[in-house]
């Protein structure tokens, strides 16, 4: 008989085993029947030949046991006895069944939650074909490799010809645009939206085409356009006849050609759009200094990553003789889902580990249930012992026990793992990157299953073998007295508590630390008062300059038209007049909102070597009149800016206090004059010093910082540094609610002139949150799992010292009959307590020191070893500790000594 037809066979008696176990009874009697008739032809007795064919049958029952043995899935069935049998004991000890699945639950949930985050960001395939061959080429600069920047036009070109690996190559600049949709009503409604210039190889490279219409082919020009589907969705409505409708650009008119599919997205989710960039068009800045162009490959089939890198190292010296810019520079290629994803990594892995941990509670604390309800149930393993249960079945009914109560945690744990990531999704968006939807599909699902069977044999092997041992004698002879278990089994127990208060610890340190973190970031001050203030940009059209050729480096030169500037002030008057605008200024960066460009600057005459070179740098910020006043940065000596400060009049700075300190040190640094390494720029005065500010809220330390008139910037520069300056962020103060005043903005701005949009409008406040909402929702994650913790490790410290005093009633007793003080019995209970909680803590202690150092990168102002946060968590622990061990110990002061007397 073939293996499946025997399977098969036996799956069919599994389905009908009532029938068929009818029909073998009827074939029984059927055979007992012919022999009686035989007997009673051969002159027996009815009686006598019934005992007879009843003699030669044998056992009926063992009999029918074995025609069914070859039909049957012995172990399945045993299995579903085993399950009623477990269902039933579970009825009798509610309390204990519903505490075990809840503890598994908040385990299993907790990893179900993080794994769906792995899962999708880390696993989950991108959705580009053979995206395992997707790469991306960076450059780091010199003894700094976990910087990551793009390059020019000349090194694609470069490294297009030259390598060994890649089968395509592509490239995409980032930039932004004004943008309209040509209307037949006549109302071109501007929006800034992000772009993206790309090289005609990008499709083929990424290997996604568009859902309707086409790519760009090599006949077209930059007046062709493929619009995002998110772009077609809000402009166009999803309107199927998209193609061929005009998009109206700051400096031309561009028709769409095509719509690539829902997320599809290259670099950056918010791309809407994007451009042809023409081998010819790039070839007109090969030695551009901007490092703005990000390079896309496709590995040949068969090669590998790191083979990659190690023909680009080849490349890296030739590109930087070729290059300058690349000199000493290094070439990184990496996984185009590292490219996207990579910075995730760690904190998932940190997060996976943790939820690990939690788990690992849960099943002691489990386990650690399973022994003290062993005590409940030691006359009934030990009658079936003695009745002839082998060891092997023991185990395996426990063992069905602690599966089933998996499995009902597991399911608990899925259900409650899917709220939370429903919940997640919609308190922290922002931690996932843009595009990634979070789902939680089969293998997660089958994730939190194969984890419900791990845990069930993790928590039930160890108290299963061990309960399986019963003392038959000594159990069976025991009177009504509580049995103390044995002191294995309580030495057992005790372990169990240590873990969970070590594995606890550990969590807890580390919310701690973050929460640390936190708060010391909360309370560092930016150098400016942040309430009140209102920021929003308009991006100004690109009509305001015009193209004058190429710097000396090789780059792109523009220059700014007058109006440019005369557009930026009418506004900054305007907005003036808003009811409730205290004041109102100007800059290229808002507060907090991102990091400012930074320029090598020396003074007035002075040469600095390549090593000085490095050092004296500062951020740099073109600012318009009252911003320092706006912003309420005090002003430490000389002036501020003023509206004379023009481009006609003598150039001016202001510095920061770091600045002067550093860099003039015991001199005044007002009257002296500076040059810095911007395009064109003259040297300029230094007229007053003003207050460190601090734009980035991580900076451990101000750092220098130059302001300059914006009305004295160079009226040429670089195109990339024009497309900064073009969008002026405006601040304002408000005495009022912000979002009284946000509504007028805009009809301010258009009645000034209507085809400028209004875009990226915040509060300093929320630029501040959005700088700390990572490390906000880390520290928030953690110390929910801290919190779980800590509570388990009550239910299983509470559990053993409760247990402990029930089975030490008679002693008690005993004690307070012969004069034992209330204080002497607390003290009792409390010291064994203390002793788990105090090893348990001693081991987290150290398990943490070794630990924590993994969050060294997301700590700041705080060490991975902080005393004090170890000093707080410790305090905590041992005042949850306390409570866990008073509550049993009250309980021991009301043992009546002349019942626990009786009872011996």
């Amino acid at each position: 008989m073939g293996f499946w037809t025997a399977i098969g066979r036996r799956a069919a008696h599994f389905m009908r085993r009532t029938q068929f176990d009818r029909e073998l009874d009827e074939e029984i009697r059927f055979h007992l029947d012919t022999r009686i008739e035989e007997l009673e032809k051969d002159g027996l007795t009815h009686a006598d030949a019934v005992m007879q064919a009843q003699k030669e049958f044998g056992s009926r029952l063992r009999t029918a046991e074995e025609s069914r043995e070859p039909w049957r899935f012995q172990w399945l069935e045993d299995l579903f006895v085993d399950l009623r049998y477990a269902v039933r004991s579970f009825g009798r000890s509610p309390v204990f069944a519903l505490t075990a699945i809840g503890c598994l639950a908040l385990g299993i949930a907790a990893n179900t939650l993080i794994f769906s985050l792995v899962n999708t960001i880390l696993l989950r395939a991108l959705p580009y074909p053979n995206a395992d061959r997707l790469a991306m080429v960076r450059f780091t600069p010199p003894n700094e490799p976990d910087q990551k920047f793009g390059s020019n036009s000349g090194t694609y070109f470069f490294i297009r010809e030259h390598n060994r690996v890649f089968e395509r190559m592509g490239g995409l600049r980032l930039t932004s645009f004004s943008i309209a949709a040509d209307r037949s009503d006549g109302d071109p409604t501007r929006a800034w939206v992000l772009g993206g210039w790309v090289s005609p190889g990008l499709t083929d490279t990424m290997g996604v085409s568009p859902i309707l219409g086409r790519w760009f082919a090599k006949a077209d020009d930059s007046l062709n356009v493929v619009i995002s589907y998110g772009l077609w969705q809000r402009m166009f409505g999803g309107s199927p006849d998209v193609l061929g409708k005009k998009l109206i650009l700051d400096l031309a008119v561009a028709s769409i050609v095509g719509v690539m599919p829902a997320g599809y997205q290259t670099l950056n989710p918010d791309i809407d759009f994007w451009r042809l960039q023409t081998d010819e068009n790039l070839a007109n800045a090969l030695r551009s200094p901007n490092r703005v162009f990000n390079l896309f490959a496709r590995l040949k089939p068969g090669v590998t990553i790191e083979q990659a890198q190690a023909d680009m190292s080849s490349l890296a010296g030739p590109l930087g003789e070729q290059y300058e810019m690349n000199r000493g520079w290094n070439i990184k290629v990496e996984s185009l889902r590292e490219a996207y994803v990579g910075h995730l990594r760690l904190p998932l892995l940190v997060f996976q580990g943790a939820v690990l941990i939690l788990l690992l509670i849960a099943c002691a604390n489990v386990a650690g249930l399973l022994l003290a309800q062993a005590n409940t149930r030691q006359k009934e393993l030990a009658v079936r012992t003695a009745l002839g249960s082998t060891r092997a079945r023991v185990v395996r009914q426990l063992l069905a026990e602690s599966l089933l109560l998996s499995l009902m945690g597991g399911l608990a744990g899925v259900a409650l793992g899917w709220a939370g990531l429903e919940m997640f999704k919609t308190l922290a968006p922002s931690v996932l990157p843009g595009g990634i939807r979070l789902t939680m599909d089969l293998l997660v699902l089958g994730f939190g299953l194969m984890l419900s069977l791990a845990t069930g044999l993790i928590f039930g092997t160890l108290p299963a073998v061990h309960i399986s041992r019963p003392d038959l004698m000594g159990i069976l002879r025991e009177s009504s007295r509580s049995t103390t278990g044995g002191a294995f089994r309580q030495r057992l127990r005790g372990a169990f508590v240590v873990s969970q208060v070590a594995l606890a610890l550990i969590l807890l340190i580390g919310a701690g630390l973050l929460t640390h973190s936190l708060l010391r970031l909360n309370m560092a001050q930016p150098g400016f008062s942040p309430h009140g203030l209102v920021t929003f940009q308009v991006p100004f059209s690109r009509t305001l300059y015009r193209g004058a050729g190429n710097t000396p480096t090789g780059g792109l030169q523009v220059e700014m038209t007058p109006k440019f500037n005369v557009l930026t002030e009418r506004v900054r008057d305007q907005v003036a007049n808003i009811p409730g605008v205290e004041a109102v200024t100007f800059a290229m960066t808002p507060p907090l909102g991102g990091a400012p460009r930074r320029f090598p600057f020396s003074k007035d005459g002075q040469i600095l070597g390549s090593a000085e070179q490095e050092a004296w740098t500062a951020e740099w910020y073109p600012i318009g009149a009252g911003y320092f006043q706006t912003l309420k940065i005090p002003l430490i000596r000389g002036r501020e800016f003023n509206l004379q400060d023009s481009s006609s009049s003598v150039p001016v700075a202001l510095i920061n206090e770091t600045m002067a300190q550093r860099f003039f040190r015991s001199e005044d640094p007002v009257g002296k004059r500076i040059q810095t390494g911007l395009l064109y720029d003259s040297p300029r005065e230094i007229v007053g010093v003003v207050g460190d500010v601090r734009q980035d809220r991580y900076q451990y330390s101000p750092q220098p910082q130059i302001y300059v008139p914006h009305g004295q910037l160079p009226a040429k520069m670089d195109m990339s540094m024009s497309f900064d300056v073009l969008v002026a962020t405006y601040i304002l103060r408000t005495n009022l609610d912000p979002a009284a005043v946000i509504p007028s903005l805009r009809k301010t701005v258009a009645a000034v002139d209507s085809s400028q949009a209004v875009t990226n409008v915040f509060t300093v406040e929320q630029y501040a949150a959005g700088q700390l909402q990572d490390l906000r929702h880390y520290a928030a994650l953690l110390s929910i799992f801290g919190g779980i913790s800590i509570l388990l490790s009550f239910i299983g410290l509470f559990g053993i010292m409760a247990h402990a005093v029930s089975q030490r009633t008679n002693e008690i007793g005993i004690r307070v009959a012969l004069g034992a003080t209330s204080g002497a019995v607390m003290a009792l209970i409390a010291r064994q307590g203390f002793a788990l909680v105090g090893f348990g803590m001693l081991l987290g202690v150290g398990a943490s020191y070794a630990l924590t150092r993994v969050l060294g990168r997301f700590l700041w102002g705080v060490s991975a070893t902080d005393p004090l946060t170890f000093l707080v968590v410790l305090l905590a622990m041992a005042a949850v500790a306390s409570i866990a061990c008073y509550l049993p110990a009250r309980r021991a002061l009301k043992i009546d000594p002349i019942i626990a007397l009786r009872l011996e």
